[in-house]
């Protein structure tokens, strides 16, 4: 872990999806795993979806991501 301050679980959250696929670069990539690592609130929901992607693409199927849907999905997290 480094020095710097940790990401908040809703940065965190918001980029789940970017993460799960390999798409940030190397410093948000080793952000949010140092996050979820601590994050007791965090490692349950990004765990579920990287096994709900898992069992995606080990059936063949697209994930489409809609924006539409991630702004919903986080607009239910941040009130939780």
């Amino acid at each position: 872990m480094s020095d710097r301050e940790m990401i908040s679980c809703e940065q965190a959250v918001e980029k789940v999806y970017e993460f799960l696929d390999g798409e940030l670069d190397a410093e948000m990539t080793e952000r949010v795993r140092e996050h979820i690592e601590v994050c007791k609130r965090c490692y349950p929901y990004f765990n579920f979806e990287r096994i709900f992607l898992d069992h995606i693409r080990s059936k063949g199927l697209r994930s489409e991501r809609s924006e539409q849907l991630e702004a919903r999905i986080r607009d239910v997290l941040r009130d939780l």
